[in-house]
Formats: structure tokens, C-alpha cells, sequence
């Protein structure tokens, strides 16, 4: 049985963040779809990650959205 469903590896480094895109495989390597690595503060970088992300089928405008709408919420204030 084939199973294509994708996760998406964030890590952070020390000054840097690392994104990749990998098959979800239990008890196996998989090889990386999609990895990139960007300065945590560079919106460019953030930018055109979220551009990759969408091209890839990702619904970065739903969830920007969703982003812009938990920015003013008070009950998260303490997470």
C-alpha cells in the first residue's frame, strides 16, 4: 500500500531555520521533497518559502488568514 501524505519538518538552529518536506514513512528514511534553510528573521526568505509552500499545494492564504485572525485573539497570549 502506497501512502503519499507529506509532513513538514521545521528545525530550528542557532541564528537559522530549516524547512523540509518529506514523505511520511514509518520506520524508514525518506528522502527530502523539498528543504530549504533561511535566517529566522528574513521575511524575504519567510516569503518566498510561503511562495514554494503554495506552488506545492500547501493553502498558505487559508492559513494566513487564520495567522491574521490569532494575532488579535487575548486567550493566546500566555502560550
Amino acid at each position: 500500500m502506497t501512502n503519499n501524505e507529506e509532513i513538514l519538518i521545521v528545525r530550528k538552529d542557532k541564528d537559522k531555520m530549516r524547512f523540509k518536506v518529506c514523505e511520511k514513512k514509518y520506520n524508514q528514511w525518506s528522502p527530502s521533497k523539498y528543504e530549504k534553510v533561511i535566517a529566522s528573521k528574513d521575511y524575504n526568505m519567510i516569503a518566498y518559502l510561503l511562495y514554494d509552500l503554495y506552488t506545492m499545494g500547501y493553502p498558505i492564504p487559508k492559513s494566513y488568514k487564520k495567522f491574521l485572525e490569532l494575532l488579535g485573539d487575548p486567550e493566546l497570549f500566555f502560550l
